[in-house]
C-alpha cells in the first residue's frame, strides 16, 4: 500500500478515536443539557475518519479485483513519471512505467499507480521483470513478482525507438483527475495536457 494510504489510515483512525472519545466525554459528563446540539460536533470528526478508512477499503478492494479478474502480463520496468495529483513531504510521488507485449505480440505501455516516494527503497529497479494485471483499463502489479528474468524480445521493450505514427490508433479519453478530454494513443500511457497526470488509453 502506498504512503498516501498509510497516511490516510493514520488520519482516519485518529479522527475516529479523538472524535469518538470527545463525544463519549460529553455524554458521560452529564453536560448534555447545557451543551445542546454542540454535543454532536465530535461526531463530524468520526464521520470524516470513517470516510478516510472507507477510501482505503475501497482502494484495496479495487486492487484485489484487478488482480483477481484482470489479465496477467509479464512486463519490464521501463521508467518512472511524477504523480502530480498530490505531494508527500513537499515532493511528488512517482508512478512506474512498464512495457509489455499483449496477446498479439504488440508492444504496449502502462503506468502503474505505485505512488513511491522519490528515492525510496521500494522503487522497482529499471529493467526488472514484474507481473502486471489489467482489468477494464486499470493496472496493478504483484510486488512479490519482481525478479531479474530475461524475456524474449525484451530489447524491443527497453529501447528508446520512436513509435511509428501509422501504427497508432487515436481515441478520445477523459482525464480521471481533472475531467478534461483529449486525444490519446491506445496501448500507451498519455500525459494530460491540462493537469499533467498520466492515463492508460
Amino acid at each position: 500500500m502506498g504512503v498516501i494510504y498509510f497516511i490516510l489510515g493514520i488520519m482516519g483512525a485518529a479522527y475516529v478515536i479523538i472524535g469518538g472519545g470527545v463525544f463519549l466525554v460529553f455524554i458521560t459528563s452529564g453536560g448534555f443539557a447545557e451543551a445542546g446540539g454542540a454535543v454532536f460536533m465530535p461526531l463530524i470528526f468520526v464521520v470524516i475518519g470513517i470516510g478516510f478508512l472507507a477510501g482505503i477499503v475501497i482502494h484495496k478492494s479495487v486492487k484485489g479485483r484487478i488482480r483477481k479478474k484482470g489479465k496477467k502480463y509479464v512486463a519490464k520496468v521501463y521508467s518512472y513519471v511524477e504523480n502530480t495529483s498530490f505531494t508527500v513531504n513537499n515532493s511528488y510521488t512517482v508512478n512506474t512505467v512498464v512495457h509489455y507485449f499483449d496477446e498479439t505480440h504488440t508492444e504496449r505501455e502502462a503506468v502503474i499507480p505505485t505512488c513511491f516516494e522519490k528515492g525510496s527503497s521500494k522503487m522497482l529497479p529499471i529493467g526488472m521483470t514484474v507481473d502486471i494485471y489489467c482489468y477494464r483499463d486499470k493496472y496493478d502489479y504483484d510486488p512479490k513478482s519482481v525478479r531479474s528474468e530475461y524475456l524474449p524480445g525484451e530489447e524491443e521493450l527497453m529501447d528508446d525507438k520512436p513509435v511509428d505514427p501509422m501504427q497508432l490508433k487515436m481515441v478520445a479519453v477523459s482525464c480521471p483527475n481533472c475531467g478534461s478530454s483529449f486525444q490519446a494513443a491506445t496501448g500507451y500511457s498519455s500525459k494530460c495536457p491540462y493537469c499533467g497526470s498520466y492515463i492508460n488509453a
